[in-house]
């Protein structure tokens, strides 16, 4: 039995038809690349080791987004990046302040209004900016307050950055950002977001692409999947631009991302609604059990 294992992996190996990521009961499974790529499964399952294999065999260079600093490699605290914000339109970019410092949006519009006008390279010019915008009212005075709170408990850390971050997006190898340095969980929102807007605003001036050029891999996916139309529409529109985004997530993401995506579940569970005794591969409502190599 594992010698006509071994003999189905030696031949998949050889063949290119996507990524190999395990044997089926007709032969090697391969995970097509046209799409973006959803891993899911229970804790323990082996979401991060397949990760891990989908980049090595992709032959893509990655950016992987490591929440716990599991990945190794080539690995750059996620505090010594480097983020300008002049190319940012100024309306994602509050929209993902909000989104990650968790403002509503009256909050998120207010920002707006203090920011529009002014020249935005940093967090704390966006700081400044709020602080120097001027208020008639005790609502907008309380509400100002607590905008620079939230801001206040995150920019030091954004400070501190070295490495451009753009750097990260020309070079060929692979580079992991460990989030596990970071102690708030909003830092580490903040970071994947920027780095996620980034990547897609420095595609766009490439153009569109005809295949895939480029991994990001978002571990602890969930983190972010819930926060907004925002963070959709960039997942989505990134794929022309030859990116494809690797999430690996323990919850099952919503249909409207699933159908945009290829789906890896690591281990089957019943809240999936998916019909599958072991792990399974799911493309167009076609699902492939397979065992995983």
């Amino acid at each position: 039995m594992w010698e006509l294992l071994l003999l189905l992996l030696l031949l998949a190996l050889t063949m290119n038809d996507g990524v190999l990521v395990g044997i089926g009961k007709t032969g090697p499974v391969y995970l097509a690349m046209d799409r973006h790529v959803v891993i899911t499964g229970s804790t323990r399952s082996g979401k991060t080791r397949l990760a891990k294999k989908i980049i090595a065999r992709s032959g893509l260079p990655a950016l992987v987004l490591d929440w716990h600093g599991e990945y190794g490699g080539l690995s750059i605290d996620a505090r010594k990046l480097k983020f300008t914000f002049e190319k940012f339109d100024k309306k994602l970019l509050v929209e993902i302040l909000g989104l990650s410092l968790n403002l509503n949006e009256p909050s998120i519009y207010f920002l707006y209004r203090a920011v529009r006008g002014r020249r935005l390279e940093t967090l704390r010019d966006i700081l400044t900016a709020l602080e120097d915008f001027l208020v008639t009212t005790r609502s907008e005075v309380e509400m100002k307050a607590a905008i620079a709170r939230r801001l206040e408990y995150v920019i030091d850390v954004f400070e501190e950055g070295v490495i451009p971050v753009d750097m990260l997006f020309k070079t060929k190898k692979t580079i992991s950002i460990n989030l596990s340095k970071l102690k708030l969980y909003e830092e580490k929102i903040l970071v994947i977001l920027f780095i996620l807007s980034s990547l897609y605003n420095f595609l766009f001036e490439k153009g569109i692409s005809r295949g895939p050029e480029r991994l990001l891999v978002i571990d602890e996916a969930q983190n972010i999947l819930g926060r907004g139309d925002v963070v959709k529409y960039l997942i989505f529109e990134s794929a022309k631009y030859g990116l494809r985004i690797v999430l690996v997530s323990n919850e099952m993401p919503a249909q409207d991302l699933l159908v945009h995506c290829n789906l890896v579940i690591t281990r089957p569970h019943y809240t999936y609604n998916i019909k599958t005794a072991r792990a399974a591969v799911v493309r167009d409502n076609k699902i492939t059990e397979l065992w995983i190599v």
